[in-house]
């Protein structure tokens, strides 16, 4: 949560309760409202102008799927409450990006809200958005932030009765929504999974001071996933619990996804702490050979200061340094050092 966030909490501590108010990115202009009312026999699909109009759908003997792209706007989400007497709590929820995943079921209706997750390839980030669904007798509502979504599969079985869905209740419609929801948590999973593995590649090839920063920022993206994983995990096995018989099964193979990813992320955690180790290691492993090879030269070059230091004293009584070729014995003498030194360390495999 930013800091403009906190605010907009801090603002509404002074509200009474049941005040609606977004919290979120601030965001201006038009909520769009996708409708698609349908059953075996009929489907009607447009765009809802006026908010008003939606009370015409209440009590139909068909399912109405009332698709907003904006939750900032307060007067359209307090309408819809009053229309389909969806509690101001509720509703709260509904406008709040920053609230927990979390399931509330009410009387005639059930509200489920969670996190929609897509990862961004170009900047190689995890795009978070707020979504919430109620649906109850013949509605269903979601709201999310954005206008993309990953629903379009969704709304072309619905056009082209593809599957169960036009024969099904609002509770299965909340279901297949759901169940994409999640089944793109896999493959943020698995984008996770490979970032881990080029991270480990990338340290033993060449490890890097910066590569630590890129560790630590992959597992805040984790921690981030980790907490829109954990509460939806109860909160779908209470939507398990709590479906009709017809609609259990769908319910728990969502669940089942959500535990396996659960796992998942306890494993890519482990996984984070030992590339922060191998990075600490490889780091020490390099810092050792470099201070390898300078050990070596320093060494190398010990008794050859020895040797220059020698003949650089300038005693009166040194008969090397009037040897007509006394320059080219000592240098031959430091050479053979050089090559004796060399030999040796060889041997000993320390190079």
């Amino acid at each position: 949560m930013n800091s403009s966030q906190h605010k907009q909490r801090a603002a509404k501590v002074n509200m009474g309760p049941g005040s609606l108010v977004h919290i979120g990115k601030r965001k201006e202009g038009a909520v769009k409202i996708r409708v698609m009312d349908y059953s075996l026999e009929h489907l009607e699909e447009f765009i809802l102008k006026d908010i008003q109009q939606c009370s015409k759908f209440k009590d139909k003997n068909s399912v109405t799927w009332f698709d907003l792209d904006g939750i900032h706007d307060s007067t359209i989400i307090e309408h819809i409450g009053q229309t389909f007497n969806v509690h101001v709590l509720a509703l709260e929820d509904v406008m709040n990006s920053t609230g927990r995943p979390k399931v509330e079921s009410f009387d005639d209706y059930t509200l489920v809200s969670l996190k929609m997750l897509e990862y961004q390839s170009d900047n190689k980030t995890v795009h978070v958005e707020h979504f919430s669904i109620v649906y109850g007798s013949g509605f269903l509502f979601s709201f999310q932030e954005f206008p993309e979504d990953n629903f379009e599969p969704i709304r072309e079985r619905i056009r082209s009765s593809l599957g169960r869905v036009r024969g099904k209740d609002s509770e299965y419609l909340a279901y297949l929504l759901l169940d994409t929801i999640v089944d793109n948590y896999i493959l943020v999973s698995q984008q996770f999974a490979e970032r881990i593995e080029e991270l480990e590649e990338q340290i033993v090839r060449n490890v890097r001071e910066s590569t630590l920063s890129q560790i630590l920022n992959l597992r805040k993206e984790l921690l981030s996933f980790k907490q829109s994983i954990d509460p939806l995990r109860e909160a779908i096995n209470t939507l398990y619990r709590q479906s009709s018989a017809d609609n259990q099964k769908y319910f728990r193979d969502v669940y089942d996804h959500i535990v396996f990813e659960s796992e998942n992320i306890n494993m890519y955690r482990e996984l984070i702490v030992n590339l922060l180790e191998l990075h600490q290691n490889m780091l020490s492993v390099k810092t050792n050979a470099v201070m390898k090879v300078l050990t070596i030269i320093t060494t190398i070059f010990v008794p050859l200061t020895f040797i220059v230091g020698v003949y650089g004293m300038n005693f009166d009584n040194m008969p090397e340094l009037r040897w007509q070729n006394g320059y080219y014995y000592v240098l031959g003498l430091m050479g053979l050092c050089v090559l004796g030194m060399i030999i040796f360390f060889k041997r000993q495999r320390w190079i």
